[in-house]
């Protein structure tokens, strides 16, 4: 089996990860801050709910392994105070100063996101949006001196209601660009609807719909294409040998699954993946089908919903925390409240880890959320991403200006986007997979937790293995 303590890299981010801790744990006493639409906006925000339908349950597959190789962040110092890789600026980076002209027409931004149904992969994607505009509107300037508004639409449980907004973007010719949250019901339709009519600006994406757009951009990676690289870290850093993989069906996360396992292949680690369906109570069933008790790693790749249940699960089947690697998902309030503590796994991440003060981009956005009182957010990676996906749409607008506002413009200023991403990954490419070409990022980093709020770091920025394609 792995010795983790080995090879973990004594990075102490005690601190601030304590004070993030206690933020969640505060947060979850407080009760439902995880499934609001938003709000917290400076500027209005119109909601659009698409309506109710039926979910999908699921059914039961294994899979086989994947890949994994590396990659070095730099650090060092670049001209303007920022370090390479890495925004500091974030008024700079969007492109202005000061607060938006309340006199003047807003610019408008549609937000598309699976929410408020049965099974949803996040529901706090918004409140990074809503943090990202009051910011934009009050400290950046706004787009060219504009307000920049938001109008919502979501999808709960049917392929119909993304078609719904879908329409509503396209025929609304106020509506100058979309972000979206994670969705994979109803994401192909909403496509369909839209026509490329509106560039789509994307933080990650769980769906292969949201990658074969031409006039999309994933900025922080697609799903299977950032839990490739967990395959490289598992084979040079861990020294893994064996691993197992456990997901839902059809519930967000076959994509992901399907890029890490066979991203394990590519770097020769047998894998034994085993999925189960959406609404299993006890997941002692998949993770003994796919023998998690005799491997070196094993992997959740789950929604929120099932962070707890698999906790437990592990508890029960005697698997070392340390011994699970997982997305950070599960960094969030609703499971530190239940378990008392977040599960001391190791967790990987695309973007900047936003409990990591040694990180130069964390203590900005830290302070932003802690100046308009979302603490309780600090920790949640879901909040994060929506923060910098709307930052970075809010750059594309105003490297254009309110009156060029088309969506050839946007896209070409999407297009040519190398970087660097404001709490990103230090590697981007937009368009690197023939096959994918919205996909910017699939680089990953990885981070040990260990209780109390105490962090290291276990490894820095990788990439997929050498011969994985996607």
């Amino acid at each position: 089996m792995v010795n983790v303590s080995a090879w973990i890299r004594r990075r102490r981010l005690r601190a601030a990860a304590a004070a993030a801790m206690a933020a969640l744990l505060l947060a979850a006493g407080c009760g439902d801050s995880d499934d609001d639409d938003g709000g917290s906006a400076s500027e209005p925000t119109e909601t659009t709910e698409a309506a109710g339908g039926t979910t999908t349950a699921a059914t039961e597959t294994t899979a086989p392994a994947t890949e994994t190789t590396e990659a070095a962040a730099d650090t060092t110092e670049a001209a303007g105070g920022d370090t390479e890789g890495k925004v500091t600026d974030f008024a700079g980076y969007v492109g202005g100063s000061g607060a938006a002209d309340a006199s003047l027409p807003p610019v408008k931004i549609g937000y598309f996101n699976q929410q408020g149904g049965a099974v949803a992969v996040s529901e706090t994607n918004i409140d990074g949006i809503n943090v990202a505009v009051e910011y934009i509107n009050t400290e950046a300037g706004g787009i060219g001196g504009h307000p920049l508004e938001v109008v919502t639409c979501f999808v709960a449980n049917t392929e119909e209601e993304g078609q719904q907004c879908g329409l509503q973007f396209a025929n609304d010719d106020s509506i100058v660009a979309v972000v979206s949250g994670p969705t994979f019901t109803g994401t192909e339709a909403f496509y369909a609807a839209l026509a490329g009519s509106k560039p789509v600006v994307h933080g990650v994406s769980v769906s292969a719909a949201d990658t074969v757009q031409e006039t999309a951009a994933i900025l922080y990676g697609g799903a299977k294409y950032i839990l490739a690289p967990y395959a490289t870290f598992a084979r040079d850093t861990l020294g893994v040998t064996s691993a197992a993989l456990v997901y839902p069906e059809g519930a967000g996360q076959d994509e992901a699954a399907a890029g890490q396992s066979t991203a394990f292949e590519a770097a020769g680690i047998p894998t034994e993946v085993v999925s189960y369906p959406a609404n299993t109570p006890d997941l002692t069933v998949p993770l003994i089908a796919a023998g998690a008790q005799d491997v070196d790693l094993v992997m959740p790749v789950i929604n929120p919903a099932d962070c707890v249940k698999f906790q437990q699960a592990i508890e029960q089947l005697g698997i070392p925390d340390e011994q699970v690697l997982a997305s950070p998902i599960c960094i969030n309030a609703a499971v530190a409240e239940e378990l008392g503590d977040l599960p001391q796994w190791i967790y990987a991440v695309a973007s900047s880890l936003s409990i990591d003060p040694t990180d130069p981009s964390v203590p900005p956005y830290t302070d932003i959320l802690t100046a308009q009182g979302q603490e309780a957010h600090i920790g949640d990676p879901w909040v994060l991403v929506g923060f910098g996906q709307t930052m970075t749409a809010a750059k594309f607008l105003n490297s254009i200006g309110p009156d060029g506002l088309t969506t050839d413009a946007i896209t070409s200023e999407m297009d040519a986007f190398t970087g660097p991403l404001i709490l990103g990954s230090p590697v981007l490419e937009c368009g690197k997979y023939p096959e994918a070409p919205a996909v910017c990022n699939d680089y990953t980093q990885f981070y040990k937790y260990n209780g109390a709020g105490a962090w290291e770091q276990a490894g820095d920025f990788v990439g997929p293995p050498e011969g994985w394609t996607g």
